[in-house]
């Protein structure tokens, strides 16, 4: 990103903000819903790691909050925040499982982008976040293949899932496959070094992609759909080899949260 003219944070690679599809896509999806006027909205960017989408939300003029667990992270984030004058960007270091309604109240939009495959109860997990949601909620996730001959079709560091298993919500069911994250005995420090693992559980849960979409609808979204827009040229790579995508869960202007 760039800090200032000519300042990037890894100099000779192209700008986030103005190169990267996941964030175009979702400004296009946002702007469709609420308009081009973010102001007075309230954002929260669950595991923002180094800030970016925070920040590009911020500059929209959006109330932003980023939660990130791992200081490594929120160091870089808070050197975007202090250089592009975003105050109304707020960083918290926090796991996202403490994210709750009783602490930080309902937002206009909830982005959990690259998160949810990093946690052991998925699906309990978007139930309880969703009462934090006003109108929309935008996940990118990894999903688990169904059948098994799905899995050998997955990129070669993906292969390793379990056997489909299930999550239980109350008496809802849930399917979805394991994968190992880090050692159960790595130490603290060891953790903030895994930037790009879970926080708190050493191996999470994939939800295949109808329980995902479930989990969804039954958290209280009544429109659930999924975006392509941002990888409409890689449509069958992100289907097969590494099957993830982009969804979009809303509370219809009929409804309200709770």
């Amino acid at each position: 990103m760039e800090l200032a003219s000519g300042v990037m944070t890894i100099p000779g690679e192209p700008d986030f903000l103005t190169t990267d599809l996941r964030l175009a896509a979702i400004n296009r999806t946002i702007t469709a819903y609420f308009g081009t006027d973010l102001s007075g909205l309230r954002i929260a960017d669950l595991g923002c790691l180094e800030g970016g989408f925070s920040a590009a939300f911020a500059k929209r003029g959006a109330e932003v909050v980023g939660l990130e667990a791992r200081e490594i992270n929120l160091a870089k984030a808070r050197l975007l925040r202090r250089q592009m004058k975003l105050d109304n960007m707020a960083l918290v270091q926090l796991d996202v499982k403490d994210f709750v309604v009783e602490r930080f109240g309902v937002f206009d939009i909830v982005l959990a982008l690259g998160i949810a495959y990093h946690l052991d109860r998925p699906a309990a997990w978007l139930r309880q976040i969703a009462a934090t949601v006003g109108a929309m909620l935008i996940v990118d996730s990894h999903t688990a293949p169904e059948l098994d001959s799905e899995v050998a079709l997955l990129r070669p560091d993906l292969r390793g899932l379990s056997r489909i298993e299930t999550e239980y919500v109350g008496e809802q069911a849930y399917r979805g496959r394991w994968f190992f994250e880090f050692d159960e005995a790595i130490s603290d420090v060891g953790r903030q070094d895994q930037v790009w693992a879970s926080w708190s559980n050493h191996r999470s849960l994939w939800l295949t992609e109808e329980s995902l979409v479930r989990a969804l609808n039954h958290s209280g979204f009544d429109v659930v759909m999924q975006q392509h827009d941002a990888t409409i040229d890689r449509h069958e790579f992100n289907r097969t080899e590494f099957s993830r995508g982009m969804y979009i869960a809303l509370r219809s202007k009929l409804t309200s949260v709770g």
